[in-house]
C-alpha cells in the first residue's frame, strides 16, 4: 500500500494550494486544513481539539505532559507539545503582513509558506538549537510547551509557556538493586502492553520486531506469556541478521518466527522515505530509521497487525561500559540520550499514520521511562555488560544464553550502518552520508512543492541527489 500523510494545518490566511489536498475548514479568521486518517474529518464549526498523534478529533480527556494536542477555536488557536515531544507541530509567522501557520508536517512547508509571503529556504547547516529545522523561518514548537496565538485589538498575539520538564527530576536515581528494579521495569512494561490490548479493539492481532537482542526479546516475551496473539518478525540484510537468536526465544514460547529478507537495494531505496517522515538529515537518525523504513515500504507486516517494537530501551536502560566514568556523567549520558530523541522524530507516527498502520514503543512509554530514569547506572551496566537489570530479570524467565547473549545491532549501528556507509560513499564519492541525505530533502521540498507529498519512485530521488552531491 503507498502512504498517504496525515496532516493539519491552522493559518490566518488562505493556502490555496492546500485545498485540493485536504479538507479544508474556514473559521472566520482562522483556516483549517486537515488530512486525517480515514473516518476522521473535522467538524465545521468552532472550537476543535485535535489530538497531534492520531491527528482525530477530540473531546479528549483534561491535558497531561504527555499528549500533544492542537486546540482551534474561532479566535485563537492553542498548541500544547508532549513532553516526549514524538509527535512535532511547526510554527512559520510573517510578522511584518501578520501572517502565521501552525503544521505539523515539515514538508509541508513548500504550500505553506508561500501563502505566509516567507521564502523556501535550506539552511546551511543543522539546527542550531533545540526548536529549530532544515528550514529558514520555520521553528519546532519546544517539549513541554503551551503555545497560543490569539485575535487582539491590534493584530494576533503569540504567547508560549514552558510546563515542567519531568526529565529533570532524575538527576539522582534511587533504584540500587539490580535485580528489583529489572523487575519493576518488566512489571511496568506488563501493564503497558496490557494497557495497549486492553484499548485495541477485539480481535487485534500482534507483530513484534524481534532481533537477538533483550529488548524485543522482552516486548516479545511480555506479549506472549500475557496472552497476546503475536507473530514475531525478525528482518534480515545483506550485512547480517539474528534469524537463529530470534529462533531461540521463538522455540522458547512455542511461536513461529516470520524471517523478513531484506535486499542492499531495498535498505537503499527506503533512504528518501526515512529522510521524509524524519524531516533530519543526522546519518545515525537515518541509518536507525531504515530498518523499520523497510518494513513499511515492502509491507512485511500485514497491516492489520499491531506492531510492538523495542526501540527505546536503548535510550533509556544502556550506557557505555567505562569504570572510571563518573556516576553523574553515566546519568547525565541517559538524560541526553533521551532529550536527543524527543527531537529526532524517529518514534514519531508519522510514517505508521500515512501507511494505515499502528505501532507502540512501549519501552518509550512513560510509566517504563520512569522506573528506568530512577534506576541507578551502576545497576544498568555492570560486570562489562549493558542492561544488567533488565537481564537479570528476564534470566528468571527464559535460558540464560537468551538473556545474557551479546548482541551486534542491525538495525542500531553494526553491519547495516557499516553496509550502507560503504554503498553511499561508492555511490557518492565522499564519506559523508549526511551530504546525500540533505540532498533527498531538497529533492523532496521540490516535488512537495508540486503538491507530491510522498515519494512514489525513491530512485529518481536518490540519483538527483547523488548528482547534487557529486558537483559540490
Amino acid at each position: 500500500m503507498a502512504p498517504l500523510s496525515k496532516w493539519c494545518v491552522v493559518a490566518n490566511t488562505p493556502v490555496t494550494d492546500l485545498t485540493p489536498l485536504s479538507h479544508h475548514t474556514d473559521l472566520g479568521d482562522l483556516q483549517v486544513y486537515h488530512r486525517g486518517p480515514e473516518g476522521a474529518a473535522l467538524p465545521d464549526a468552532p472550537s476543535v481539539t485535535l489530538d497531534v498523534r492520531t491527528l482525530t478529533p477530540g473531546p479528549y480527556a483534561p491535558a497531561t505532559a504527555f499528549t500533544s494536542t492542537l486546540c482551534i477555536d474561532a479566535e485563537a488557536v492553542t498548541v500544547r507539545v508532549s513532553a516526549l515531544n514524538e509527535d512535532p507541530v511547526y510554527y512559520a509567522a510573517n510578522r511584518l503582513r501578520g501572517r502565521f501557520a501552525y503544521f505539523t508536517d515539515l514538508l509541508l512547508a513548500p504550500l505553506v509558506l508561500p501563502a505566509l509571503g516567507l521564502d523556501v529556504e535550506l539552511t546551511g547547516d543543522p539546527p542550531a538549537h533545540g526548536h529549530g529545522t532544515l528550514l529558514r523561518g520555520v521553528d519546532r514548537l519546544r517539549h513541554g510547551s503551551v503555545s497560543r496565538t490569539r485575535r487582539g485589538r491590534t493584530g494576533w498575539l503569540t504567547e508560549t509557556a514552558d510546563e515542567h520538564d519531568p526529565l529533570s527530576d532524575f538527576h539522582t536515581p534511587h533504584r540500587d538493586d539490580p535485580s528489583a528494579a529489572g523487575e519493576a521495569q518488566l512489571d511496568a512494561l506488563t501493564a503497558e502492553i496490557a494497557r495497549i490490548h486492553t484499548t485495541a479493539p477485539n480481535g487485534t492481532r500482534y507483530a513484534t520486531l524481534l532481533s537477538g537482542g533483550i529488548d524485543s526479546g522482552t516486548v516479545t516475551y511480555l506479549a506472549v506469556t500475557g496472552g497476546l496473539p503475536v507473530t514475531p518478525y525478525s528482518v534480515a540484510t545483506p550485512w547480517g541478521d539474528e534469524l537463529d537468536d530470534a529462533a531461540e526465544l521463538c522455540a522458547e514460547l512455542g511461536v513461529d518466527l516470520k524471517p523478513v529478507h531484506v535486499t542492499e537495494d531495498e535498505i537503499i531505496a527506503s533512504i528518501p522515505e526515512a529522510v521524509r517522515w524524519l524531516g533530519s538529515v543526522d546519518s545515525e537518525t537515518v541509518e536507525v530509521a531504515l530498518t523499520a523504513t523497510s518494513v513499511h515500504r515492502l509491507a512485511a507486516v500485514p497491516a492489520d497487525r499491531v506492531l510492538l517494537t523495542g526501540y527505546g530501551s536503548d535510550l533509556i536502560n544502556a550506557g557505555l561500559y567505562r569504570p572510571y566514568r563518573h556516576r553523574d556523567e553515566l546519568i547525565a549520558q541517559v538524560l541526553a540520550a533521551v532529550d536527543r530523541t524527543r527531537l529526532s522524530n524517529e518514534l514519531s507516527n508519522r510514517m505508521p499514520l500515512a501507511y494505515g498502520t499502528t505501532v507502540h514503543h512501549p519501552f518509550w512509554s512513560w510509566p517504563v521511562m520512569r522506573v528506568a530514569l530512577e534506576t541507578a547506572p551502576e545497576c544498568k551496566v555492570r560486570e562489562g555488560r549493558e542492561k544488567f537489570h533488565l537481564r537479570t530479570a528476564m534470566a528468571a524467565r527464559v535460558p540464560r544464553p537468551i538473556a545474557w547473549r551479546r548482541k551486534i545491532a542491525v538495525h542500531h549501528g553494526g553491519g547495516l550502518q557499516q553496509g550502507v556507509a560503504r554503498r553511499l560513499e561508492k555511490e557518492t564519492g565522499v564519506p559523508r552520508r549526511d551530504l546525500l541525505y540533505r540532498a533527498c530533502f531538497a529533492e523532496l521540498l521540490e516535488r512537495a512543492a508540486d503538491g507530491e507529498l510522498e515519494p512514489v519512485d525513491p530512485w529518481p530521488i536518490l540519483e538527483r541527489a547523488v548528482r547534487r552531491v557529486r558537483a559540490r
